[in-house]
């Protein structure tokens, strides 16, 4: 089963590239467009999970297209990419800059990397 998996991750590797850098700059337009995006509730909570959902998504998916970055390395891009986007949205008139929304960013990215961590030591486990 193991060998199995490991050909399909090496088999789909471009095809998780493109997806991880679609999901990235999809999430980076809107974070950084004049406009915050249209939601379909209007709740406060529903942006910091918009933050840390797509940053938790962003940092799975770069593991899936580049396994072999260390931890800490990918817990700093992951994390540079939400802080980009609030430093943008500090310069549009429309949009506001927000400690709390670099918070659930880096819940996000923590997340996504104990997911990873938890990953890897499983399949430590099993081989």
């Amino acid at each position: 089963m193991w060998i199995s998996l490991f050909r399909h991750w090496t088999r789909y590797r471009l095809l998780y590239k493109i997806l991880f850098f679609s999901v990235l700059f999809l999430g980076m337009y809107l974070g950084m467009r004049p406009g915050p995006p249209p939601t379909p509730f209007k709740f406060n909570m529903i942006d910091s999970v918009y933050h840390a959902g797509g940053l938790f998504i962003c940092t799975l998916l770069s593991y899936l297209a580049f396994p072999r970055w260390r931890w800490w390395l990918r817990g700093v891009l992951m994390f540079s990419v939400g802080v980009a986007v609030e430093f943008v949205q500090s310069f549009q008139p429309t949009r506001s800059a927000d400690i709390h929304d670099i918070y659930a960013n880096s819940v996000g990215v923590g997340a996504g990397l104990l997911v990873i961590l938890a990953w890897q030591c499983y399949s430590m486990r099993r081989v």
